[in-house]
């Protein structure tokens, strides 16, 4: 072999080696990048390191039979907002709104939304265990939880301003979250406790409530700051639901800090 070929292939050799140190080096700087600027998810609550980034809590009214179409648009809203509403890394918390509310004073699901393929980078993710994360971790434990609730059951009492004000303490407040928050609600919003009742109508002025020992005690100042969606249910005894309803809530939430973004009535019989 001559000497000039000797060279040749020493100078391809040390080209190739250059080229793959490179590469390697690229590489692991890359890795290092990632996981230093990826945060890590906690096992329990799916929620990033950081914290979760925003809160949708769902309260869920317990306290009369739904409609069998409204337990059907019931399940078929929640499904949406999970796979286009609620952002990756927001947490979910779902409250139900029972007679005896103090059984309910903790959420029935609460966790982060581990995000779903289109949220990924996918040069950095691997779409079969992003699926599975969102899936198994998420959907399909949220939706067993929807299914096990009864949406039977006759109450003689409608404790609302009660569950909202546990919303606001052991929902919004506990998870302590600084970004969004929203409280989406599936309720006929006719109060009924021994104190205060709507079946006899609805107060024709907000303030004469506020005004009374019931409405004083009635805050939920753990609220503020929050975006309120009715979706609203047929209520068990028939009782009107004018726009004097509407205005009434309206007013309760912006007394306490809160937006209410609508008041819609479910689909359904």
């Amino acid at each position: 072999m001559s000497v000039y070929a000797k060279r040749k292939s020493s100078v391809g050799s040390w080209v190739w080696g250059s080229v793959i140190g490179v590469a390697l080096v690229m590489a692991l700087c890359g890795i290092g990048y990632y996981k230093l600027s990826h945060e890590t998810l906690d096992k329990g609550t799916l929620c990033p390191s950081g914290g979760a980034k925003g809160q949708y809590v769902v309260l869920i009214d317990n306290t009369s039979p739904f409609p069998f179409t409204q337990k059907s648009a019931l399940t078929q809203r929640l499904k949406s907002m999970v796979l286009n509403d609620i952002p990756e890394g927001y947490m979910l918390s779902v409250f139900l709104l029972g007679e005896k509310f103090e059984q309910y004073e903790k959420p029935v699901f609460e966790r982060c939304n581990p995000g779903q393929w289109s949220d990924r980078n996918q040069f950095t993710a691997t779409k079969k265990f992003v699926d599975k994360d969102f899936n198994d971790k998420f959907s399909k434990p949220l939706d067993a939880v929807v299914r096990q609730i009864s949406l039977d059951e006759h109450s003689k009492l409608s404790p609302i301003f009660e569950m909202l004000q546990l919303v606001g303490i052991n929902g919004f407040e506990h998870a302590n979250v600084k970004g969004d928050r929203k409280l989406i609600i599936y309720s006929d919003m006719i109060a009924n406790m021994p104190g205060f009742s709507m079946y006899k109508g609805v107060p024709a002025h907000y303030s004469d409530f506020a005004k009374s020992p019931y409405g004083r005690n009635a805050q939920a100042l753990g609220l503020s700051g929050v975006s309120v969606t009715i979706n609203l249910l047929a209520n068990e005894q028939k009782t009107p639901q004018t726009n004097r309803l509407g205005d009434f809530w309206a007013h309760y939430f912006e007394a306490n800090g809160s937006s209410v973004e609508s008041i819609d009535a479910m689909e359904g019989l």
